[in-house]
């Protein structure tokens, strides 16, 4: 049987990414990407013969399922992964969707479900582009439906989210194993469901091997580079700095890297560091990471959604994967 031709062929193929790939070939509205790359990637995918799927007009009136996504935006990384991770599953169940952009905005929100109401589609995704806690408009009630990276502020329905204190445990006992005795951390904006539960990840872990040297070695950070560097430098001035950094993030581990290198510090054998979501950049700086596993949620969600299964209240955690690389690979002499 001849291999199905993926988006991720395309990407290689043509030499762009995979989320530009995705954009262009599901015609997402307001994409900011050149129009010579667009030709270039549909050549490609015509020389490829990329098919993605049964199309609406072919399937017979038995045969049609229709599910509507609504997600706040797509203009980051993260919630074009989970949007290709809904295509893909929907294209190998022969599901259509219709996806709506809403940007968060509560009329934009109801003007989507009564889109997805007059298509007659069968269910519904609720996502977000980051996980957090959520207040979808009372109309969604009318509707089957799954959250997708958020969970409804009361707990009700059913919720996707990424296994983020397990994320953080799995992180944080890899410096363990290792042999790091004196970790720190740099986490995001405090309020996010994700820095508290990464947190939390990281304590817990400490806590188990009675190495956890308390808030002092723990830093905050507002997920970028510049907040990443500037909080290594505090971490790095206490009187018995750390010999690990688990930043949560791969954008804040870039100014950790930075601060390391400035202060004439080797990664991993002086300092090793681990970062958070496997960015595309993670492999080319060779950071070891942990995965987002935001494909897999989003495949769960709508298998969930076009199953026949009641849709009770509970929340189901998908666990992302530890990658080693160099920023934590000690050479075998230090083993």
């Amino acid at each position: 049987m001849k291999k199905r031709v993926r988006m991720v062929d395309i990407a290689r193929a043509a030499n762009v990414s995979r989320t530009a790939v995705s954009l262009i070939l599901n015609q997402v509205p307001g994409m900011r990407i050149a129009e010579s790359t667009r030709q270039r990637v549909l050549q490609v995918a015509r020389e490829l013969r990329y098919d993605p799927g049964p199309r609406l007009e072919e399937l017979d009136r038995v045969q049609q399922r229709l599910f509507g996504v609504m997600i706040n935006e797509i203009s980051s990384a993260y919630p074009i992964d989970l949007i290709y991770g809904l295509q893909t599953c929907a294209n190998a169940q022969g599901l259509q969707l219709i996806i709506q952009v809403t940007d968060g905005v509560a009329d934009r929100e109801l003007a989507a479900l009564n889109n997805f109401s007059r298509f007659g589609v069968e269910g519904v995704i609720y996502a977000s582009s980051f996980s957090t806690l959520a207040q979808p408009p009372k109309a969604i009630d009318g509707f089957r439906h799954v959250m997708l990276n958020c969970r409804r502020t009361d707990s009700s329905g059913l919720s996707v989210l990424p296994a983020e204190r397990h994320g953080g445990a799995v992180a944080t006992q890899h410096l363990l194993d290792i042999g790091c005795r004196r970790i720190a951390t740099i986490t995001g904006d405090p309020w996010q469901f994700a820095s508290k539960e990464r947190l939390a990840g990281y304590r817990r872990t400490l806590n188990r091997a009675g190495l956890n040297r308390g808030r002092a070695y723990e830093e905050v950070s507002d997920w970028s580079q510049g907040s990443g560097y500037a909080a290594t430098r505090r971490l790095l001035d206490l009187p018995e700095p750390p010999d690990a950094i688990f930043g949560q993030n791969d954008i804040i581990v870039r100014g950790v890297l930075a601060a390391t290198h400035g202060a004439g510090l080797r990664v991993p054998e002086d300092l090793a560091v681990v970062g958070y979501d496997d960015r595309e950049f993670a492999k080319d700086l060779e950071i070891s990471s942990v995965s987002l596993p935001f494909a897999e949620m989003a495949e769960r969600a709508l298998l969930e959604l076009a199953s026949q299964k009641n849709i009770g209240p509970k929340t189901l955690f998908v666990a992302g994967d530890l990658i080693e690389r160099a920023t934590t690979r000690k050479p075998p002499a230090l083993q």
